[in-house]
């Protein structure tokens, strides 16, 4: 594995263990708890660090994937199934107990919610669609990040006169509380993960370290400039941080931000990035990072199994839990079970393709 897929695979990790968090806090934790400072800061944690990483990196990798755009386009498909199934999957105790007369809910935005994997297949689509407008040219993917960030907010004005219109565009941009993950503004993501492709292909940018040490000769040059990103970081979180937080706390406004927080995501995530590169060069070998950068490579059925544990579970204690320990014990106890469910898998999955070899 070279370093690059494992700075990756660290980032979805982190990113895996983060999303779990959040939706606990989301769909079981007490409104006190959940509208306390530390709920906020929870909940931004589950914001900026984890779907745009998501993206970006899945962005990246679509642009260096050597998949022809029908490849592509079916594979958008299958996320896009994926994604409507979880819906039922995770939903499946609150669909069993309105049936049951329990509970009185309209079902239709729990079925036709419009989550991440919805939004990755319709984004792959899209992308495989403009495949060859984006090679090589790092301006043209520019000008529709810049598109995509300001069509979510343009569309809002646009109210759907019928329901069936309403669920329709709930895919394309935010005009229902079911849309999460609207393909607007949210394309820009990967589309940045391209354009960060692009860039290194044509500026000759393959290794952040050797572009550092080709700039600084020295070592304590380079280990000077390193520490200062780090600085820089932390600066840029403490005096932006409160901003980041207030948006990203309020769900409504973070699933359908605007072209600000957009900025000021792809600020986080190229600093985010570069610290997280030099922290995997330096304890790449810990067991803990091992198994954290597992979870990122792993990072789909991690994402199917988690929601489908923590859906279920919040028909039955729905925003009920007023003690932080338990959310604590309920965190490790989904990672837990998730984690050995996508390893028993995963070696099924495995033994099966060595033997139909």
């Amino acid at each position: 594995m070279n370093r690059r897929t494992q700075t990756a695979d660290l980032l979805k990790g982190i990113a895996v263990l983060l999303m779990i968090q959040v939706h606990i806090i989301e769909l079981f934790a007490s409104n006190t708890i959940y509208n306390s400072i530390i709920g906020k800061i929870l909940l931004f944690l589950g914001g900026p660090p984890v779907a745009p990483v998501f993206m970006a990196i899945f962005g990246y990798f679509i642009a260096a994937s050597k998949r022809s755009s029908l490849q592509l386009i079916i594979r958008g498909m299958k996320f896009f199934a994926l994604g409507m199934f979880l819906n039922i999957a995770l939903n499946l105790n609150l669909i069993i107990s309105v049936n049951r007369g329990l509970l009185q809910i309209d079902l239709l935005p729990y079925i036709f919610g419009v989550d991440i994997l919805q939004f990755a297949g319709i984004a792959i689509i899209i992308i495989a669609i403009f495949k060859k407008a984006f090679e090589n040219n790092l301006f043209f993917v520019l000008i529709c990040i810049l598109i995509s960030s300001f069509m979510g907010n343009l569309l809002s004005n646009f109210s759907p006169e019928t329901d069936v219109m309403r669920y329709i565009c709930s895919f394309i941009y935010g005009c229902s509380k079911w849309s999460y993950f609207p393909l607007f503004p949210w394309l820009a993501y990967p589309l940045i993960g391209i354009a960060f492709y692009q860039f290194k292909k044509q500026y000759g940018v393959t290794d952040i370290n050797k572009s550092i040490s080709d700039i600084f000769k020295k070592p304590e040059a380079q280990r000077f400039f390193k520490q200062m990103m780090g600085v820089v970081f932390f600066l840029f979180l403490l005096l932006t941080g409160r901003y980041a937080v207030s948006v990203a706390s309020n769900l409504p406004s973070y699933y359908h931000h605007e072209f600000i927080f957009m900025v000021w995501t792809l600020i986080f995530l190229a600093l985010y990035s570069f610290n997280m590169n030099e922290i995997n060069n330096f304890a790449r070998e810990f067991i803990l990072f091992k198994y954290i950068k597992w979870l990122g490579k792993n990072v789909t059925i991690m994402y199917v199994l988690q929601w489908i544990l923590i859906g279920n579970t919040a028909t039955e204690i729905y925003k009920t839990v007023t003690s932080p320990l338990y959310l604590v014990i309920y965190f490790f106890a989904v990672l837990g079970i998730a984690s050995g469910i996508s390893y028993l898998l995963i070696g099924l999955k495995e033994r099966f393709f060595k033997k139909a070899v």
